[in-house]
């Protein structure tokens, strides 16, 4: 049963009680009927993944953004340049539009583990945050020149 279908169950009219739940079911809630699974569309084709939580990320590259306060922000790198064994990783970040950023600066990740590298930035109330990465022979992973964007 999926979701709406809970959702329409708990809101029925007392009087539709006795009838029949309608076989068919919407492409959206379900891509196949006989398949009781929710499915979202277009998922797998978003960039980023924004959640209740504040937590954005681009998942297939390996950043993750966490908003802790309205001061504060998390982001946590397991990308390319992790995946191809950097022992070191910063960040250079800069607030607003990602075409022209503001407040430009690097900063130093820490790594957590096997492959995650992690820091703790600054936010600026209102200001979208911007990051690429490199490591220390300049190799660099900003998204393939579009960089990592995330709404604060």
């Amino acid at each position: 049963m999926s979701i709406f279908d809970n959702m329409m169950m708990n809101n029925r009219n007392p009087k539709q009680a006795g009838h029949k739940k309608s076989a068919k079911k919407s492409s959206i809630y379900n891509r196949d009927a006989e398949d009781n699974t929710f499915n979202e569309e277009f998922s797998d084709d978003l960039m980023s993944d924004v959640s209740r939580y504040g937590i954005q990320s681009y998942s297939k590259a390996g950043v993750t953004f966490e908003k802790l306060s309205e001061t504060h922000g998390k982001i946590s790198y397991s990308g390319l340049l992790a995946k191809s064994g950097a022992q070191e990783i910063c960040g250079v970040y800069g607030y607003g539009s990602n075409q022209n950023w503001e407040n430009v600066t690097t900063l130093q990740f820490k790594k957590e583990g096997d492959g995650v590298f992690q820091a703790i930035v600054p936010l600026e109330s209102g200001k979208n945050i911007n990051i690429a990465f490199k490591d220390p022979a300049e190799n660099w992973d900003n998204n393939s020149g579009m960089n990592y964007t995330f709404v604060n």
